[in-house]
């Protein structure tokens, strides 16, 4: 079963619907010529990189890393925030600086250049979905036995 593969889905879709929201909210003018379905803006990651990249992260479908994901950010002083992700509530943010701090620059750089994008905006792009698939990896608000 692909865990991570299934809460990415969900996660891209939220965002995908969050972002067409103002969209649908505006009064349409003038017919709109036929619309390409849209691309990320230069420099950041598309839902297929950005996938891609998260599965590197957490180590495949079954979220193997998650445990090393968690220690990491954990041995960065972020104790507090990643309690909040694991355990149920509210996910308390993390910011670019500390996604840098728990990956590494190196990291970051090398994920970035494979993929074609900007490493600042894709430290910022995994400051926004980490807690939420760390949240969803972890619905009883514990991390989940090793097999």
């Amino acid at each position: 079963m692909d865990i991570l593969g299934e809460i990415l889905k969900q996660v891209l879709e939220g965002a995908a619907q969050q972002q067409a929201q103002p969209q649908q909210q505006a009064p349409q003018r003038q017919p709109q010529p036929q619309q390409r379905p849209q691309q990320p803006p230069q420099g950041m990651p598309s839902p297929n990189d950005l996938s891609d990249i998260l599965t590197q992260i957490f180590g495949g479908g079954g979220a193997q890393k998650l445990p090393e994901v968690v220690k990491q950010f954990e041995e960065k002083g972020m104790r507090d925030q990643v309690d909040s992700w694991v355990r149920t509530g509210p996910n308390k943010p993390v910011e670019r600086r500390q996604i840098e701090d728990a990956f590494g620059q190196r990291e970051l750089e090398d994920i970035a250049r494979s993929k074609g994008i900007d490493r600042d905006q894709l430290a910022d792009v995994l400051a926004k979905y980490i807690p939420r698939i760390i949240d969803e990896l972890t619905p009883s608000g514990q991390m989940p036995a090793r097999r």
